[in-house]
């Protein structure tokens, strides 16, 4: 049974200039409901939690909000006078959170700055919370963090692409589409059950569509084939004799045509008032070819023996040691600050660390130095690619860059149109070894799903860092964990 109704939202409209975001009928907020939106970069998520929390008035439309709201941006206010950003924040909660000695602190990193903004949402007693991408630059244990202090909040409304977050604390799922509400029960991983089996009886219906269409088609055929026979006179008799054969029947020739004639119109008819099934739209499964980067075949491609180094004073790696076979996809993990980007950044340089001659890295940089931004999408890839244009245009589409992206230039994009352009660049270069740096940053869940793919069937090896635990869970053959000093594979 439902509870109480916090949030009605109906007959929405949102438009800017000429174009419309939002346009949805109804959504409403029970008591009790925690709600995780969906849905590609751009689609209006932001902008449907701004209206549903009364922060933003739509364009056309009424909202009703029968609670207090609290809402959690995804870039923290800029300001200067960091006494009253923070003093909402309760100093007991700042300790559950891992932030009570920097609530004064003059100066915070970004991942202790969202921890204090999430202390001053669990401070607040507010009925309902609002979040915008709350995981934004926490480490895996301030995500873990998070994640048991929302399970603790009645009712909420959260954008997030940390799908093990969306699975552990949603039970529903509002996907939002070409400016529609389309509305799942469950997780995730619900959502994402739902949307298979509605694929699946999407592409059934135009497959029966598909075939009733070719069967009417043909009985029309057969008609208007029929009906030129009848009217032809037979072969071998005179004109006369044709007409005493019809008065000696019940019906002229042309009148049984165009009987049958008739009957084909109605068959056409029929055709046309069809109910149009389009074709599921299916992703493009060509890949590149791996031989043309000529990968080494030495069996470890990295070892790292007595690695040392710190930063003055500050030891990072203290006699460390570790390998990475060829073709493995190793994950490397531990909390901010343990040195996951530093020995990435060591092995790309070669610095202490062998890496085999034939081993070519390709660097996805999260400033993405590696793009021209005067050049187009498609210019860009030209420029590095060893791959067949086709392919590299594959690559692109299954990154889910359209044809309408690839001919902007790069400075016109947005910040995870230019990291799958990073991606795509080094898809089709001659690079045979990847290194990727938090990989999902400005991605949102149907990007970093696309980027998932095309890593399970990279052939190459790859090496990443990732605070994404599902994403760490899909692509890792093998996690090395960074703490204190050492670099320790786990299982």
């Amino acid at each position: 049974m439902q509870g109480k109704i916090l949030i009605s939202a109906e007959n929405i409209e949102q438009t800017y200039g000429d174009q419309t975001i939002l346009d949805f009928e109804r959504f409403y907020l029970y008591e009790g409901e925690k709600v995780g939106l969906v849905g590609v970069n751009g689609a209006g998520k932001t902008t449907l939690l701004q209206i549903l929390s009364g922060k933003k008035k739509p364009t056309r439309g009424i909202v009703k909000l029968n609670c207090d709201p609290f809402y959690f941006e995804q870039f923290g206010t800029d300001v200067t006078d960091n006494d009253s950003y923070y003093a909402d924040a309760d100093y007991t909660e700042a300790g559950k959170m891992g932030v009570s000695d920097q609530m004064w602190q003059e100066n915070v990193s970004g991942g202790e700055d969202t921890r204090i903004r999430l202390a001053q949402l669990f401070s607040s007693q507010r009925a309902v919370a609002f979040l915008d991408e709350p995981t934004s630059n926490l480490d895996s244990a301030g995500v873990e963090i998070l994640k048991k202090r929302l399970e603790e909040i009645e009712s909420l409304v959260i954008i997030s692409h940390d799908r093990a977050l969306l699975n552990s604390i949603c039970d529903r799922i509002v996907e939002v589409s070409f400016g529609k509400l389309n509305f799942y029960n469950g997780n995730y991983d619900d959502y994402l059950e739902q949307k298979e089996l509605q694929k699946k009886s999407d592409y059934a219906e135009y497959e029966n569509y598909q075939a009733e269409k070719k069967r009417l088609q043909n009985v029309y055929r057969q008609k208007k084939a029929k009906a030129k026979t009848v009217d032809r006179k037979p072969r071998n008799i005179t004109a006369s004799e044709a007409k005493a054969i019809s008065l000696c029947g019940n019906r002229k020739p042309e009148d049984k045509a165009r009987g049958i004639e008739k009957s084909a119109e109605n068959v056409l008819k029929r055709i046309e008032h069809m109910e149009v099934k389009e074709k599921p739209k299916e992703e493009p499964v060509a890949r590149p070819d791996f031989r043309l980067t000529n990968p080494p075949k030495n069996p470890i491609v990295i070892r790292g023996e007595h690695v040392t180094f710190s930063y003055g004073d500050k030891l990072i790696f203290d006699d460390a040691d570790f390998m990475i076979k060829n073709g493995s996809k190793v994950a490397f993990v531990g909390e901010n600050g343990a040195g996951k980007t530093t020995l990435i950044d060591l092995i790309d340089r070669r610095e202490g660390i062998y890496v085999v001659p034939g081993a070519k890295i390709g660097y996805a940089r999260q400033n993405m130095s590696q793009i021209n931004m005067e050049k187009t999408v498609l210019e860009n890839v030209r420029e590095v690619s060893i791959q067949s244009e086709s392919i590299a245009r594959i690559i692109l589409a299954r990154l889910l860059l359209t044809e309408k992206d690839i001919a902007k230039k790069a400075k016109d994009l947005s910040g995870g149109e230019r990291m799958k352009l990073s991606f795509a660049m080094l898809f089709v270069s001659d690079v045979n070894l990847l290194i990727l740096d938090e990989p999902t940053n400005y991605l949102d869940i149907p990007s970093i799903e696309a980027l998932e793919r095309l890593l399970e069937e990279y052939e190459g090896t790859l090496i990443f860092v990732s605070h994404d635990q599902t994403f760490v869970d899909n692509i890792a053959t093998e996690k090395m964990q960074i703490k204190d000093g050492k670099i320790v594979p786990i299982s």
